[in-house]
């Protein structure tokens, strides 16, 4: 990319201009390396780092509903 934007060459080039083309090539390359080296990572966190099964949930007896909100005190409020 760097041989296609010497000079700033491709700033005001035509669509069919050889820098122009060279630096488009090398943008949609790279893109697609990008693409292939993120699917590569997925398939080897699959394959070595695989999620951890969840955990059965613990039987227990019933449980007590939760308790009631403690209401704020009464009375005036303490000064500062």
């Amino acid at each position: 990319m760097s041989i296609a934007r010497w000079g700033d060459r491709h700033r005001g080039a035509e669509l069919g201009n050889p820098p122009k083309m060279l630096l488009e090539a090398a943008s949609r390359s790279l893109s697609v390396l990008a693409l292939a080296d993120e699917a590569d990572l997925a398939v080897l966190r699959d394959e070595y780092d695989p999620a951890p099964a969840p955990r059965p949930a613990a039987k227990t007896g019933p449980s007590l509903p939760p308790a009631p909100p403690v209401p704020p005190p009464a009375g005036p409020a303490p000064g500062r």
